[in-house]
């Protein structure tokens, strides 16, 4: 997400944010279902906002670690809370950061979602590269967007045609895309999986 947006700090972050948790639950538990991760993988969810997300993962992944990241220091702080058992045993690190910079090395992840936050990502080919960067080869990455989110930015079809050759720079293939039915509207359903390591490709 952006930092400079005010949508997701102090009192409205707060309003948001338990909005967030409760209209886009369904879409956090799709992302997880398309996902489909191990029971002892590593995920990073990126704009993880009050944490519904985070909680999923964790519940699907017994022996595995979760990872996040929100430029937002109010949806970290309602996420740490909702995940704070999960937090102090060890199985989730949230921090704040955008998705152009994230805090992990190289292939530190076996899969990363996204609910929401794709299309505020800015610069986009940074993060989607960023993105990338941290997944392990063979790894994927799920996103699950809003379509009015995206149409606010440009029509579905025209921002969709743009992103999916930017995947496929990043090293990102084998994309599938669908519209899908959720409590809060239509959503756009990517996923793609991660090609070889970073160092590997073009600049």
């Amino acid at each position: 997400m952006d930092p400079g947006t005010t949508t997701f700090e102090g009192t409205a972050g707060r309003v948001s944010g338990a909005l967030m948790a409760r209209l886009n639950r369904d879409m956090e538990r799709a992302a997880v279902d398309e996902l489909a991760p191990g029971r002892d993988d590593a995920v990073l969810a990126v704009g993880f906002g009050p944490g519904v997300g985070i909680a999923e993962l964790v519940a699907r992944m017994p022996g595995g670690i979760v990872a996040g990241i929100d430029p937002s220091p109010t949806m970290v702080a309602q996420a740490r809370r909702r995940n704070r058992a999960a937090i102090g045993a060890g199985r989730v690190a949230l921090v704040r950061a955008g998705a152009e910079a994230i805090p992990w090395p190289d292939g530190a992840f076996r899969g990363v979602v996204a609910v929401n936050s794709m299309q505020l990502w800015d610069p986009l080919d940074d993060a989607l590269c960023e993105v990338a960067r941290v997944l392990a080869a063979g790894g994927q990455v799920v996103t699950v967007t809003h379509t009015w989110a995206i149409e606010k930015r440009a029509p579905l079809e025209e921002w969709t045609a743009a992103v999916l050759p930017r995947l496929e720079h990043c090293g990102l293939v084998g994309v599938t895309q669908r519209t899908a039915g959720f409590r809060s509207g239509p959503g756009l359903v990517l996923h793609a999986r991660m090609l070889r390591p970073r160092n590997r490709m073009a600049p």
